[in-house]
């Protein structure tokens, strides 16, 4: 209900709470809160026209929504304007304004990461390549940026997604009509910088391709089956899975740069590679079989290993020997050359003390075996001689001059001495 300040005008103590009277706070024109009015609010309830009546709370709350909503005063002629407000409305206008302006200037300030270049537009149009750092370009919507990774590998999987098989890009068709599962891996990442901007690996990535990764994917993918439709499902299995993936990798290069993509591939990984489940156990067995097969030829080589330096050391041990026994042959063939042509010589000079010499070696040479005992009785004295000694001594041990060798005890010694005759 509206609060009365009854003023002490002409009105009378009549129509209401009499002029003179006090408010329900104490005497005097008063608002509830103890300030005096700002002044004549309007005629008097009753149609007096005596003291002003004040707001009431319904036309504060009604001020209070028109500020909210920007306005001053009442709407559509229903109460008086407020300057306050309107001036108060005016400096949060100029506030927000003044936020919004620098919130469009900021939109122009970004941030480029190590490895990354940041491709500056000019309403679509290219203007320039920044590098890592701090950055600023004309406000949006007169220039925009993308931040594109340059020297870090990137990796596209093919075939698996978040450890899930996808049928679709997995399933291939090999060489021999036959189905594989295939799943692999791309790496690869963005060329430098070329001779003008327009080369650079940024801006290829950036203008020439629409959704890159995409065109990655599918680039990839279709490199896959081309390889794949070319190679028996063995082959894949088996022995070729390296061949397989370089031959993916040159085919990639070749069509992305077809594509002025910008795009170098590092390399492509196999990460499996297995036939459909109903022939699965065959294919099995037969990997298992290439791996025994390997594994015999990897034995087999370490026994060749083995063998060949052992053989190549006896030949060339049998060789040294061989080499050896011609060197003693051929030395011992020159000695007695060398022997004989000396004899010679020292036959011719004295051929009687020569033959009797090489009479005496000759006969040393034929009884050195034989099982007798030869005196030489030219001193005219009869020796006695210890047989036994002489049948345990080696013809070695015998006296110089004189070859002997023991006799058997069945046998008796010469009766008399014999003189050798020349």
């Amino acid at each position: 209900m509206p609060w009365n300040d009854q003023s002490s005008g002409s009105g009378g103590p009549g129509g209401g709470q009499g002029g003179g009277g006090g408010g329900p706070w104490g005497s005097g024109p008063r608002q509830p809160w103890g300030q005096p009015p700002r002044g004549p609010q309007g005629p008097g309830p009753g149609g007096g026209s005596g003291g002003g009546q004040g707001p009431d709370l319904e036309e504060l709350l009604r001020r209070f929504q028109n500020r909210v909503r920007g306005g001053a005063g009442g709407r559509g002629g229903s109460g008086p304007q407020d300057p306050d407000g309107a001036r108060q409305a005016g400096s949060g206008l100029a506030v927000v304004g003044i936020l919004a302006l620098a919130g469009w200037a900021a939109s122009g300030v970004y941030v480029v990461d190590e490895g990354e270049q940041g491709v500056v537009t000019r309403f679509g149009a290219y203007v320039d390549t920044t590098g890592p750092g701090l950055q600023m370009h004309m406000p949006w919507p007169i220039e925009a940026h993308q931040t594109v990774v340059v020297t870090r590998q990137q990796r596209v999987e093919i075939g698996r997604v978040d450890d899930r098989d996808v049928p679709e890009e997995s399933l291939m068709l090999t060489g021999d009509e036959n189905i594989v599962d295939i799943d692999f891996t791309v790496l690869f990442r963005l060329k430098g910088e070329g001779a003008t901007p327009y080369d650079s690996g940024a801006y290829q990535w950036v203008f020439n391709l629409q959704n890159p990764q995409s065109v990655v994917r599918g680039v990839a993918e279709s490199a896959m089956r081309e390889v794949i439709g070319r190679t028996p499902l063995e082959a894949i299995l088996t022995t070729q899975r390296g061949q397989v993936e370089q031959q993916t990798e040159e085919l990639m290069q070749r069509i992305l740069d077809a594509y002025v993509s910008g795009v170098e591939v590092l390399e492509v990984q196999l990460l499996s590679a297995a036939p459909p489940p109903e022939v699965r156990p065959a294919f099995d067995d037969v990997v298992r079989a290439n791996q025994d097969a390997e594994t015999e030829i990897n034995r087999a080589q370490r026994f060749l290993n083995e063998q060949v330096p052992l053989a190549r050391g006896d030949a060339a041990r049998e060789l040294a020997q061989a080499q050896a026994y011609r060197e003693q042959v051929v030395r011992e063939a020159r000695g007695d050359a060398e022997r004989f042509r000396l004899v010679l010589d020292e036959y011719r000079r004295s051929p009687r003390v020569t033959r009797d010499r090489l009479y005496f070696e000759t006969m040393e040479r034929i009884y050195r075996g034989a099982d007798m005992v030869i005196i030489d009785g030219g001193s005219g004295v009869t020796p006695i001689l210890p047989m036994e000694n002489l049948r345990r001594r080696t013809p070695a041990a015998t006296a110089p001059g004189v070859s002997a060798t023991p006799t058997p005890s069945s046998q008796a010694a010469p009766s008399a001495p014999r003189t050798g005759a020349n």
